[in-house]
């Protein structure tokens, strides 16, 4: 009985820490040194999950995450349109 409730905690453990890894990278600016080390620690955690086992868990958050298309779900700010396109120049198509 006490293995079976480890594992659950272990499980329990991994999963919150892969989704944390998930929320980091969606606040994290992508030119930062600091989004590159979030991105080798979201990898690692996902050969970790499946290293335990965890590969259905691991294909139900990813899943979750492109059917969300990256957004997260209670967003404290108002979401705002893009910012125009501007063109910059222009050349004939060969």
């Amino acid at each position: 009985m006490g293995d079976y409730a480890s594992r659950r905690r272990r499980r329990k453990d991994l999963l919150q820490r892969y989704v944390q890894l998930q929320r980091d990278l969606g606040r994290a600016d992508s030119s930062s040194s600091s989004y590159q080390a979030t991105i080798q620690a979201f990898r690692r955690m996902g050969y970790i999950l499946i290293a335990n086992g965890m590969e259905e868990d691991l294909d139900r958050l990813l899943r979750i995450r492109v059917i969300e298309g990256g957004k997260r779900r209670h967003e404290s700010k108002p979401s705002h349109p893009p910012e125009a396109l501007h063109l910059i120049e222009q050349r004939p198509a060969r």
